[in-house]
């Protein structure tokens, strides 16, 4: 399939997006870094069915996932990672409104992440409880992506039970501005045009997600970790650059090669993309499908970190849920709100100008 990167949730990526155009994969133009000094964890194998965990039913709490290596935890050791783009980190954080109540020294992030993460991990928790976790989540992992120095010191504060996850989430989302992986992309001086709905209910999505590993065997996890990097599981409705289509970003004449129904729908464009993952060499080998999809190490690696977290305990996945949409922009950092909708390009400085309250 001919594939684009960056994928459309990271032309909105989580800082500095640093991405790559070429070709060939799976729904749009993209090439594969040249590199090999960053390969992916062994977490890229498929992991055994999910159904024994649940988000819903699983009992405990799970053991922190072992993929993510030591010396890829604390990024301030890597020169890849320090030197990330920062062309959209906003000069001062206290004037934006979604970040006010987040800690502005790494300890204090990393015990917020903690709380956050037990949040969306206690069974006992409201749903309401959870998505709030989730979103917090995300702008605590945001703006210690946008302090790769500050990294290891909120992983070393972060609780023992929790800090691996951590750790996979700052991989994923420092891969993008890794320069050994990707090559960078300007931030946007237009906010695109994009509408920006709310994502069907996660327990239906999750639905979709098995019915297609019942149908293929591509793990679930590998679809929702794809859905949440691609369009933060369907919110972002809009073309790609160069044309791709619907949650899980299909190239039209891809969908017409491989898959049958609507692209647009979330329940055929999850079938469509595990029917993809398949033909191009899974569920057995995970690593080559993954990159037929979008061939891109740094892709691979937000894909794998997501995956392996998700397989450690399936009740992260409601807190990548609530995730929302942020855009990178020479504005600096923008949120785009569920209820967005743009039918052309929206300066991002007016934008910002109208609505501070989505400034991050």
């Amino acid at each position: 399939m001919t594939r684009r990167w960056p994928p459309l949730a990271l032309v909105l990526c989580a800082v500095a997006a640093a991405c790559s155009t070429g070709s060939t994969g799976a729904s749009g133009t993209s090439a594969r870094s040249s590199s090999t000094s960053a390969p992916p964890p062994s977490s890229t194998s498929a992991p055994g069915p999910p159904s024994s965990n649940p988000p819903s039913s699983n009992p405990g709490a799970s053991a922190p996932p072992s993929s993510a290596p030591a010396s890829s935890t604390p990024a301030s050791s890597s020169p890849a990672l320090a030197a990330a783009s920062t062309a959209d980190r906003p000069t001062t954080t206290a004037a934006a409104p979604l970040l006010a109540d987040l800690a502005a020294e790494p300890a204090g992030l990393g015990r917020q992440l903690t709380e956050a993460l037990r949040t969306i991990r206690d069974p006992a928790a409201s749903a309401a409880a959870v998505e709030a976790a989730g979103r917090r989540q995300q702008l605590l992992l945001r703006r210690l992506a946008a302090h790769p120095d500050w990294q290891a010191g909120a992983l070393a504060a972060a609780g023992d039970d929790v800090r691996a996850f951590a750790a996979n989430d700052l991989v994923a989302l420092n891969a993008p501005g890794d320069p050994a992986l990707a090559k960078p992309i300007p931030s946007l001086d237009a906010l695109p045009a994009w509408t920006i709905r709310s994502p069907l209910p996660a327990d239906e999505l999750l639905g979709y997600y098995r019915e297609a590993q019942a149908a293929t065997g591509i793990p679930w996890t590998y679809l929702a970790a794809i859905n949440l990097v691609e369009t933060r599981m369907g919110r972002i409705v809009g073309p790609s650059s160069v044309g791709a289509q619907g949650p899980m970003q299909f190239m039209p004449t891809t969908w017409a090669a491989c898959c049958t129904g609507d692209p647009h729908a979330d329940h055929d464009a999850i079938i469509g993309a595990a029917t993809y993952l398949r033909r191009r060499g899974g569920p057995a080998d995970m690593t080559r499908a993954v990159l037929g999809y979008n061939p891109n190490d740094a892709y691979l690696a937000m894909i794998d970190r997501y995956v392996a977290n998700l397989t450690a305990d399936a009740r992260l996945y409601a807190g990548y849920h609530a995730w929302q949409v942020f855009v990178a922009t020479t504005a600096g950092p923008v949120r785009l709100p569920e209820g967005y909708a743009a039918a052309a390009p929206v300066p991002a400085a007016a934008y910002v100008a109208a609505h501070p309250e989505d400034r991050a």
